[in-house]
Formats: structure tokens, sequence, C-alpha cells
């Protein structure tokens, strides 16, 4: 399918953000470090500086300089290839966040996940109320923020940035593969008018025929299932390990421990095999068209 009319999409810019790259990085200078058994102390000596330095370029904090990184890697043992992915990744720190023009509408709880977004090439989401942020359409959006969260005078820019977001799904450089499974009361539950319900249901369809986009249903029969607590997003790049990403109520958590990223990867993966397949999902969509 074409790209909503809002988006002119081919090649786009890297989605860059100097504090989720940070983030990022120092997640990865962290386990690099433990996992070959140095200190704080033997790392901060490798690169002339403080113990207190280290862990403010682990934290994510400060600027991370591509020396210092380099120095780091080398002492932990990562391959050359593996370490010129990241410092060139970093060669460009400084630069704006992408998303910055909607800084006013980003909560701070959310511009960290906005950032990773744009630096994950994987996206598995699983949403049991409402469609995926990245598979709705402008007008389900625009619904969604008829809500107390949401300003009255930002609900405009909340809806733009939200369809600028949707431009990786349709890149021709730096597509993002996403998998999404929603609860079949999502299909459900009139969000906005019937023409806006049965649009979005369209667009559902025609996004799941994109090869990097899948779709699945978990029937309402399906019962407790394995992520039963609520919605979450498990995010995986290519020179960084995973992350999960779990929203609540004006606020969010950010999980990147090895033990709860396999937590919710085993979620993830009991969930696709509740859901029906993508063929089947679909069907069910296409035949609640005309109900709505």
């Amino acid at each position: 399918m074409e790209p909503p009319k809002a988006l002119e999409v081919g090649s786009m810019a890297p989605r860059r953000d100097s504090s989720a790259l940070r983030w990022l990085l120092g997640i990865m200078l962290r386990d690099s470090r433990n996992k070959v058994h140095k200190t704080i102390a033997q790392a901060a000596a490798a690169i002339d500086g403080s113990p207190s330095k280290v862990s403010n370029m682990e934290s994510g904090r400060y600027y991370q300089s591509p020396d210092d990184v380099r120095r780091l890697l080398d002492l932990y043992g990562v391959p050359g290839k593996d370490a010129d992915h990241v410092l060139a990744l970093i060669a460009r720190e400084g630069e704006r966040a992408w998303w910055q023009p909607w800084h006013d509408v980003v909560p701070p709880w959310l511009q960290t996940f906005i950032g990773l977004e744009g630096f994950a090439t994987s996206l598995f989401t699983y949403e049991p109320l409402v469609m995926p942020a990245l598979l709705q359409t402008a007008q389900y959006a625009a619904a969604t923020t008829d809500s107390p969260r949401v300003r009255r005078d930002a609900a405009e820019r909340v809806v733009s940035l939200r369809i600028e977001r949707q431009r990786r799904l349709f890149s021709d450089e730096d597509s993002l593969k996403l998998h999404a499974i929603i609860e079949e009361s999502v299909l459900h539950r009139p969000v906005g008018d019937q023409l806006t319900m049965q649009d979005q249901l369209r667009h559902l369809v025609e996004m799941a025929e994109r090869p990097n986009v899948t779709l699945q249903v978990i029937p309402t029969n399906v019962g407790v299932h394995a992520a039963f607590t609520g919605k979450f997003d498990l995010l995986g790049f290519d020179e960084f390990r995973d992350v999960v990403y779990v929203e609540l109520m004006e606020t969010a958590v950010y999980l990147p421990e090895p033990d709860k990223v396999r937590a919710y990867t085993l979620s993830a993966e009991s969930l696709r095999n509740a859901a029906l397949s993508q063929r089947d999902s679909l069907a069910l969509i296409t035949s609640l068209i005309g109900e709505h």
C-alpha cells in the first residue's frame, strides 16, 4: 500500500537521538565490562579517568567520547568490526533528536522510547486496548487524543508526531520490522465515528500486506494468557541488545536487564502461539469492517 498522504517516503534521514544512543551505549559498556570481569577502577585506568566518569558513561548521563569508548571496547575485547559499528553511530553525537520539533508534546517518560524506536531494527508490540500507534490512521489517532491526558491545544501535534513515527515502516533504506499483536476486543471498541473505525480496519489489512509488518489477533475465547498484565514493547537492535518498554499511567519503565528481557521475550512467543495466524487475523478484521 501507499504511505499516508502526510508521508512522502522513499529515502529518509536517519532517526538520530543522542540521549537514547548514550543510554544504549552505556548498557553495552556495562555489559561488556561485566562479561570480562573488569572492575570500574580498571576501566577508569584504561581511559585515564575516574571511576565516577566510567559510572556516568555506563549510565548514559553524559557524553561518551569516541576515544574513551574505543579504549574501553579494546579493554573488553569487543571485536573490531563491532566496535567500528558502534563508533560510527556515536560519531555524530550532539545532533538534535529527530523528534525535537515535537518536544513540547512528548512527555519525559516517552522521549527515550521514541529515540530507541528510531534506532531499532525490529519492534514487537502487544496492545490490549487500542490499535498500535504505528498502525493507526490519522483519524483514529485524533480520536484517541480526546482524553484528559492530552491537552486540547496539543492534540493535533500529538497526532502529527505519531504519523511521522510511521515513516520507518515505508522507508526504502531504514525499514522497521514490526510484529503487532492485538486483542480481538480492540477491533470492536469504537474509537471515533463509524467511518473512522471502518477506515482503520481497512488500514490494518493494507499495512499487513507489507513485507515488514506482521499483525495477529488474539481471540477473546483464548482467556488468560502470558501478557494478561498489560501492554508492552520489545525493541531489537543490530548493535545493542533488546530492551523492553512498559508504559504505565503518566510514566514508563525501561527494562534492559537480560533476565527481564528474556521473560518478556518468552511472553511474546507465547502470544504469537495463542493468536490467530496472520491470514486468519486478516480474515477476521475484514469480516468486521461492515459491522462498524
